[in-house]
């Protein structure tokens, strides 16, 4: 009787101390990463190599996810500045998942029907 109580004791504690967010990277984390490909494009010495690259991977991942026509000739560079430059103009929206925030941005970018749109706060 003891052990089942502990043991029920300890699922529940574990249950309330992991993370109920659904989603990998917040909006937070890709602004960190997004720092270091700032950096690396301007050639400061010190950048975090792979932060920078996780930085475009993550943000060409999410957007191929998308699956969205954009304008011909439109490059992988050119996603991670409209990306940054959305992130940058929208530091209140940094606690949103990372992905949201690539498809809020291109969705804005390429003046797309609304494929998802973030309002601070939402639960």
């Amino acid at each position: 009787m003891r052990m089942t109580v502990g043991l029920i004791v300890f699922v529940c504690v574990f249950m309330t101390a992991t993370s109920a967010h659904a989603y990998f990277l917040s909006g937070n984390d890709l602004v960190s990463l997004m720092r270091e490909h700032d950096k690396a494009i301007r050639g400061e010495s010190g950048t975090n190599w792979n932060d920078a690259f996780n930085y475009a991977g993550y943000v060409a991942g999410a957007y191929d996810s998308m699956e969205v026509d954009s304008p011909d000739g439109t490059t992988q560079g050119q996603i991670t500045e409209i990306v940054a430059k959305f992130l940058k103009e929208h530091p209140e929206l940094w606690a949103e998942p990372a992905s949201d925030l690539v498809r809020q941005a291109i969705t804005e970018a390429f003046d797309l029907k609304q494929l998802y749109f973030i309002t601070p706060g939402r639960e």
